[in-house]
């Protein structure tokens, strides 16, 4: 009967062990899904195979917009949103009451560039213009700051994150309306100039590089991937990270983005 007993007993211990395995492998085996839109799609499909080398799974899940990427990645849809500036995400978990963070090392920062189709230089820019500018906060200051730059207005020395109730004069006689960022590529045919991302520019299958003038305070807006913050130090994040590092990552994002990125050597060249 012990006999029998001690059997029986070790049939339960062996039986437990191999279903602990199994839940273990069923955990190693889970993807991690990478929320992206048509433009981050290009750094997910050049870091994939360097990441999966690691001992990781990843699925790409497309998005058509950056805010509900990240209302995706806070509602834990998604582990890891791609193609959010730092500035913008810190902005966004302070409005949305979430915690979301860009993982370190920082990856590659983009810019914004003043564009037209009509003009080369902000002097032949005539009075009665249309000007275009993107219309949340973070990047619509950007913007109005690069006008200023350019001479077009004044902005209140009172503000930090300037909007257009905050110009306090304009110097030349335009006329600035705001909208979504994505429709600033596609408004160059109606307005006199706009404000656009590299990045828009580019899938626009226009040259980023042809800008008028372009900002000069993007670097201080990094990219990478972003989780939760409770994830941030997580080895499967960092490595995510680190991954923008690599050579060949950063020459395949550079041949399908060709001037859209510059990348970070260190992050002490982010002001912070």
């Amino acid at each position: 009967m012990k006999k029998l007993l001690f059997t029986f007993l070790g049939l339960i211990l062996c039986a437990s062990s191999l279903f602990k395995i199994y839940i273990v492998s069923a955990e190693e085996e889970k993807a991690i899904k990478i929320g992206v839109t048509s433009v981050s799609n290009i750094t997910y499909e050049a870091i994939k195979d360097h990441y999966e080398k690691l001992g990781y799974k990843t699925e790409a899940i497309m998005f058509d917009t950056n805010p509900v990427l990240l209302e995706a990645l806070a509602a834990g849809e998604i582990d890891i949103s791609l193609g959010q500036h730092k500035v913008f995400v810190e902005n966004f978990s302070k409005t949305k009451g979430v915690e979301i963070e860009v993982v370190k090392p920082y990856g590659y920062y983009t810019g914004i560039g003043l564009y037209s189709e009509k003009y080369t230089t902000v002097e032949e820019i005539p009075n009665g213009a249309t000007i275009a500018i993107m219309n949340d906060s973070m990047n619509m200051n950007v913007g109005l700051r690069m006008l200023e730059e350019a001479g077009f207005i004044k902005v209140s020395d009172n503000v930090e994150s300037a909007t257009i109730v905050d110009i306090e004069e304009y110097l030349k006689d335009v006329k600035i309306v705001d909208m979504e960022q994505q429709q600033t590529v596609s408004s160059l045919k109606d307005v006199d100039a706009a404000t656009v991302f590299f990045t828009h520019m580019s899938n626009a299958g226009l040259i980023p590089d042809n800008y008028i003038i372009r900002d000069n305070v993007m670097i201080n807006y990094p990219m990478g991937p972003i989780v939760k913050s409770e994830f941030a130090t997580e080895d499967w994040a960092v490595d995510y990270a680190k991954c923008f590092k690599i050579e060949e990552v950063q020459s395949e994002i550079e041949e399908k983005l060709p001037g859209v990125f510059e990348f970070y050597e260190d992050d002490s060249q982010v002001k912070e």
